[in-house]
């Protein structure tokens, strides 16, 4: 099944930094230790928590190859010194249009908040760096995550395929039955 699209426009206000709680830290993919591995022992909970035994192969497939990584916008969110959390912006400075990319939290990390805190981060680099559109893709079952992004004001796609409209609706009736 086809990957579900939200999308998010410039309004005009300012970029905000991320207000980071005490035990949480953010830094940049360059700046990490052992980056590669430290960013792969995060990416790998997107789909289950299972190894990634060639990381560098799996690096180059999802990162390098989409057109205007940079990774420097690859973040980490620590937590306590631990990397938790991670997100990266790809910016195309031609078409003024962002993608969120590769955005995934440890389990042990969930429900902390830390997806809005990506958000803000994702958010103030857009902004920063003169996009005026973004977008993500995502799944069916990430209600958590769909939830953030809706909060940080991306909104859903419900034309780019024939059956987005009636998965987003099925999406919303699960959203507002909790």
């Amino acid at each position: 099944m086809e990957q579900l699209v939200m999308r998010w426009k410039n309004d005009g206000t300012p970029a905000v930094p991320a207000v980071l709680p005490e035990s949480v830290e953010l830094k940049r993919f360059t700046e990490i230790d052992n980056a590669l591995s430290e960013w792969i022992d995060v990416i790998r909970y997107m789909d289950g928590g299972e190894k990634i035994p060639d990381e560098e192969a799996y690096y180059r497939d999802v990162m390098l190859c989409e057109k205007g990584y940079d990774d420097n916008l690859c973040f980490i969110l620590t937590v306590d010194g631990v990397c938790a959390a991670s997100i990266t912006v790809i910016c195309d400075y031609e078409k003024k249009d962002g993608y969120i990319h590769m955005v995934a939290c440890k389990p042990e990390f969930r429900g902390r908040g830390l997806g809005n805190l990506l958000n803000d981060v994702a958010l103030w680099v857009l902004k920063t760096e003169g996009m005026q559109t973004a977008y993500l893709t995502t799944d069916d079952w990430r209600i958590p995550a769909i939830k953030t992004y809706l909060k940080a004001s991306f909104e859903p796609d419900t034309e780019t395929c024939p059956d987005y409209k009636e998965r987003w609706e099925k999406i919303f009736e699960k959203i507002n039955s909790k």
